[in-house]
């Protein structure tokens, strides 16, 4: 997978989580809630709690993802082991989300995991490329 169809990858599972989490928000509070100006607090349930926290987490991912998968673009990274681990960030990122969905504890370890792992090497090949 190339560093711009990872981008576009991760930015599709970003905007796919917010998606889902304002959904969420519409049907359980009702339509006139995402056009009020001075929203009431709200108690979420554990689904709506688990929505909120899996987009906060792609996007504070996004901290780390982001800049390296730019940085191999730009410096022109190559090879197969850089290209799979650009699709095991976008794919594990995407199962993260899915598996936080779930409930089920610890299992969305495995897609953080791809994620975290994938921009590590990343990151190390991108330091190789520059000579460090």
């Amino acid at each position: 997978m190339s560093f711009e169809i990872a981008l576009i990858g991760f930015a599709l599972v970003t905007m796919t989580a917010l998606l889902i989490e304002i959904a969420y928000a519409y049907i359980t509070q009702g339509f006139g809630y995402g056009f009020s100006s001075n929203r009431p607090m709200v108690e979420r349930g554990a689904l709506g709690l688990r929505i909120q926290r899996a987009y906060q987490n792609q996007v504070e991912s996004a901290g780390y993802i982001v800049p390296v998968l730019a940085a191999a673009a730009l410096l022109g990274v190559t090879g197969q082991g850089p290209a799979f681990a650009a699709a095991v960030i976008v794919f594990g990122r995407a199962a993260f989300v899915l598996l936080y969905y779930t409930g089920i504890p610890f299992i969305r370890i495995l897609g953080f995991t791809c994620g975290s792992l994938g921009s590590l090497y990343l990151g190390i090949q991108c330091l190789l490329a520059v000579g460090f």
